[in-house]
């Protein structure tokens, strides 16, 4: 993605970078059409080792090497063109999205100016919690923040290297240093490999950002740069036959790339070891060098010439386009406006490139390093810290306005949330609520039920993969002998405030066991391997805790419309003894069914809550248009809503036992023809699928009148 010296860079990797740039590009902006285009990315970690370690060999050869001026020289040739994008981007959040983005957008933005974004976003990840979050306009700072971080660490690696071979040879620049620097970086490249490849299968979500899985591919690069070099062209057929030789590596190379842009897919196990593909394509590109069959026909383009030289420039301006142009046009990006935002990144790139980048070029060589790196860090920090105190202001106000929440729930106003649709009897309307809605919309994605409260020690549920641990939220009157469980994935889990007040007001005990992304059945819900094994033993021993825990009433809910394996194939229980089922919905049913029947015949009736009706997807970025009408807009076609596959109706239905029941409160969201996404001033969803706290707690009343009866029942 950048070059080091002054000289003319080499035609085939201004052309590289075009082909990088230009795939990346095309895949941020269509992406069902270039499906693997992020491979772009991979593309620009091997030139950059491969360039790097290049000018580090040169210096070491000439005994000039410095780790300090090699860092200064990356800080000026990146660090200008980044800051001035990441404070245009900053100056452009701030008006244009609205405060619900504020928070993770600009904690984003000050990760970037750190270069730790990669981080940030591994860890958003894995964490269920972040799992609605929209790609921010900075979120493609991800590589640059892999690059930094080997462009301070790939040095030191060296003088370690060549500290080694100096104590092995007993001088520091005899012939043969790059033998041992070879063999270090070989052990680098193996190793990154493997737990690129390791990761992968087991967490993709956070291996895609991490450095060590992407370590590799930089030393791919650095490897052939270290490599003997084929020397000089001569005139005899040898020499012919080495030319044709590189003219096919280097179109062999070309066309891995492309495959790998055109037939990757997201659900591509990536990096691991499918990113070996562009990797090596990369490679035999590079190792052909400029032959003539790839220079002459691609690289000798002048638009590939242009590209090339601004492709830092496209890579920072082309995303920032992306996520901001629709908050000025008011709609999602349309084929004019894609277009639009393709020629404003070459504007911004050619200008970013002529005003900024080539500037710092011509003076870098007089600086001295330290100043460098010091005013670097400075400016950093500065642009971190400003970025801090908007998401310290954005917290504030979301805190303020959940706290306005919690009172107005606790005022006692008249249909107030779902006391305005009560399931049975006359609907009602208080005129004080019309056209107001609590939480305000752009807070609403912070108001969590107690499972998964903002507060990370007040947290009674597992956010993370890998736990299989049930752990119970203690709520209701814990001297009571009415015990009841609430039990499944987040969709339960929004659950939670209703049936802490209808526990409450009934004189209950609940315990609250929810994983993230787990919903309480046999049957396995399709996701990454470390989630769908901790589910699996999850489910089980949350099973256990409930035959034995004197419970009298299991109620549980969990997500519709997604996909589900066969809950009694050979690799899920190790039996296959049970007979399979014809379809994943129907193997959702019977999983479901298969676990609510040992639950029943242990004398434990189960609710199960129908799944609430889907929201329109861009509900929440609705309600907080400007000038949008809380009383009547953002509403979903009822239709539309309930849509989605509910298991939960079928395994009720299958089982047909008076002590399993389903509770459903579609009607409380939806009039015949729509659903609502505000109801009796309460903001209904916190995101595209999950209650707002506020609002769940409204419908305690209609929970404890469901439940009631088999309670009594058991009694």
């Amino acid at each position: 993605m950048t070059d080091e010296r002054r000289t003319t860079p080499r035609a085939d990797i201004q052309a590289l970078r075009a082909v990088a740039v230009l795939a990346v590009m095309l895949y941020h902006l269509w992406p069902q059409r270039l499906t693997g285009g992020y491979v772009g990315v991979d593309v620009f970690f091997v030139i950059s080792g491969f360039l790097i370690t290049s000018h580090i060999a040169r210096d070491v050869d000439a005994g000039r090497f410095s780790v300090t001026r090699f860092w200064s020289r990356r800080i000026l040739r990146l660090l200008p063109a980044s800051l001035l994008v990441l404070g245009v981007t900053a100056l452009g959040v701030w008006p244009l999205a609205t405060v619900q983005h504020w928070e993770q957008w600009f904690r984003e933005i000050a990760a970037s100016a750190l270069y730790a974004q990669n981080w940030v976003l591994a860890a958003d990840a894995v964490d269920y919690l972040a799992a609605g979050d929209l790609p921010s306009p900075v979120r493609h700072y991800w590589s640059l923040a892999v690059e930094e971080q080997l462009y301070l660490l790939w040095p030191l690696l060296i003088v370690a290297a060549l500290a080694l071979d100096h104590r092995l040879r007993g001088s520091r620049h005899t012939a043969g240093w790059r033998a041992t620097v070879v063999g270090v970086l070989a052990l680098v490249v193996v190793a990154s490999f493997a737990a690129s490849v390791v990761w992968t299968g087991a967490d993709p979500a956070y291996a895609y950002f991490i450095t060590p899985t992407r370590a590799w591919e930089f030393g791919a690069g650095a490897l052939l740069a270290l490599a003997p070099s084929p020397g000089t062209p001569t005139l005899t057929p040898s020499a012919a036959r080495s030319a044709t030789a590189r003219g096919v590596a280097a179109w062999s190379g070309l066309a891995m790339i492309v495959f790998s842009a055109v037939l990757f897919t997201e659900t591509t196990p990536f990096p691991g070891a499918w990113a070996a593909v562009p990797v090596l394509g990369t490679v035999l590109v590079l190792g052909a060098r400029a032959s003539d069959r790839f220079t002459g026909r691609l690289a000798g383009l002048p638009p590939v010439r242009f590209l090339g030289d601004v492709s830092y420039a496209v890579y920072l301006w082309h995303w920032p386009l992306i996520v901001l142009v629709p908050y000025v046009t008011g709609h999602d990006l349309r084929t004019g406006d894609k277009v639009a935002v393709l020629a404003a990144t070459l504007v911004l790139a050619w200008a970013t490139r002529r005003w900024v980048e080539e500037p710092v070029r011509r003076r870098r060589g007089r600086l001295r390093p330290w100043p460098a790196i010091i005013s670097a860090a400075l400016i950093g920090a500065v642009v971190a810290g400003i970025s801090l105190t908007a998401t310290y202001t954005a917290r504030e106000h979301v805190r303020n306005e959940l706290y306005a929440a919690t009172a107005a729930a606790a005022a006692g106003v008249a249909c107030f949330g779902a006391a305005a649709r009560p399931p049975q009897g006359e609907h009602c309307a208080n005129p004080d609520l019309a056209g107001t809605a609590v939480p305000a919309p752009e807070a609403v994605a912070a108001d969590l039920p107690a499972p998964f409260a903002e507060s990370a020690t007040d947290r009674c549920a597992s956010t993370g993969r890998e736990t299989t641990e049930p752990v119970a939220c203690e709520r209701g009157d814990r001297t009571s002998g009415v015990r009841i469980a609430l039990v499944g994935d987040s969709h339960a889990a929004h659950y939670a405030s209703a049936l802490v007040g209808a526990a409450e007001t009934e004189g209950w005990a609940l315990d609250i066991f929810v994983k993230a992304g787990c919903p309480f059945s046999d049957a396995v819900r399709v996701q990454d391997d470390v989630l769908t094994a901790a589910c699996v033993e999850w489910v089980d021993r949350t099973e256990r805790v409930l035959l034995d825990g004197g419970y009298a009433l299991v109620v549980t809910s969990q997500m519709s419309g997604v996909g589900w394996e066969n809950p009694w194939s050979a690799a899920t229980t190790g039996t296959g003894a049970t007979p399979q089922a014809a379809t994943p919905q129907a193997w959702a049913k019977d999983g479901l069914a298969a676990l609510w029947q040992r639950l029943a015949a242990e004398k434990l009736p189960v609710a199960a809550i129908a799944d609430v009706p889907r929201p329109r997807p861009d509900v929440v970025e609705c309600l907080t248009a400007p000038d949008v009408d809380l009383t009547t807009a953002c509403r979903n076609p009822r239709g539309d809503a309930t849509r989605a596959f509910d298991p939960q109706r079928g395994a009720v239905d299958r089982l047909d036992r008076p002590d399993v029941v389903l509770v459903d409160l579609t009607d409380v969201y939806c009039d015949a023809r729509e659903c609502h996404p505000v109801i009796g001033g309460v903001t209904v969803y916190r995101d595209a699928d999950h209650l707002s706290d506020t609002f769940a707690g409204t419908l305690a009343p209609y929970l404890a009148n469901a439940l009631a009866p088999l309670l009594r029942a058991g009694s």
